[in-house]
């Protein structure tokens, strides 16, 4: 009896699931997506790791070891920087596993979906593991793959989680000591703050038409709602872009995006890029050793 009614609330939820409008599951997502964002900024603020560096050394962290595992061969040496930014990401205060699964749900993905061709004889030709013809999955098609999909999820990792660990507004501050252009620099601010801006003008327009609604509605009508509504949406954007540029040069905006906070680097900052070269060096070693 006590197992059949461990399975009542699983049931009933999934049916009070099914039953939610496209306006509210919508709407629900959206609210998750902006929650998320605010997650990140909490997570920034935490006394990990990498959030006690400068913004801008996170930045050239980033930078070499992309670089570096660009030139890495060997799965192996990849691996280990994989297993160094995971411990990482814990010492960050970041859940290894959560880190992990973001990135293959995003970065690896897509990384597996792109390398998919490469392990066929047709691009790889080589002894088969698989099938015959340009059809077989090959040896070599194998390892190009396995290594193309490890290196984006290096890259896509290390990238992704300095980006959890940085405060938006360090790292606008960070590229803009770094003499990145400045209208690069606005253009990201205004797109992060405009993008949350529409984000809460689609939920609202979802959870209003699901205070409305009194059943969910045809795929139809569903279907001819939301492209209006995304027509409404992009009318909005444009006007609301000219507002804030207008009101932006009304208060003297001349092209430079200053930033409140000052940047400084201290011997943490110096230890850490010490130990990141000796890291980037012993690991194309190791490559270099595995390739002979």
């Amino acid at each position: 009896m006590l197992p059949a009614l461990a399975h009542i609330g699983e049931h009933s939820e999934h049916r009070r699931k099914s039953r939610r409008s496209l306006a509210r599951r919508t709407a629900d997502i959206i609210n998750g997506a902006i929650a998320e964002l605010f997650e990140n900024e909490e997570l920034a603020r935490k006394p990990g790791l990498l959030q006690r560096l400068d913004p801008r050394v996170r930045l050239g962290t980033v930078l070499l070891l992309a670089v570096t595992v660009s030139f890495l061969h060997s799965i192996p040496a990849i691996v280990v920087v994989i297993v160094a930014t995971a411990a990482l990401a814990a010492a960050s205060f970041v859940s290894p596993i959560a880190f992990s699964r973001r990135v293959w749900a995003t970065a690896g993905f897509f990384a597996v979906m792109l390398s998919a061709p490469a392990i066929t004889g047709w691009i790889s030709p080589g002894p088969a593991l698989l099938g015959h013809g340009a059809a077989s999955i090959t040896m070599p098609g194998v390892l190009v793959a396995a290594r193309l999909i490890l290196r984006v999820i290096a890259g896509a990792g290390i990238g992704l989680l300095v980006v959890w660990t940085t405060r938006w507004s360090d790292l606008l501050g960070a590229l803009t000591a770094l003499k990145m252009p400045d209208v690069i620099v606005a253009t990201l601010a205004m797109t992060q703050q405009q993008i949350v801006s529409l984000m809460r003008t689609v939920e609202n327009i979802h959870l209003a038409r699901e205070s409305r609604m009194l059943s969910a509605g045809t795929a139809t009508d569903n279907r001819e709602w939301v492209i209006d509504r995304m027509a409404f949406t992009a009318s909005k954007s444009f006007k609301t872009a000219d507002d804030v540029y207008d009101a932006m040069l009304a208060r003297g905006f001349s092209g430079h995006w200053p930033t409140l906070r000052r940047l400084r680097m201290t011997w943490r900052d110096a230890a850490w890029a010490v130990g990141l070269l000796v890291f980037c060096a012993l690991t194309l070693g190791l490559d270099r050793m595995i390739a002979r």
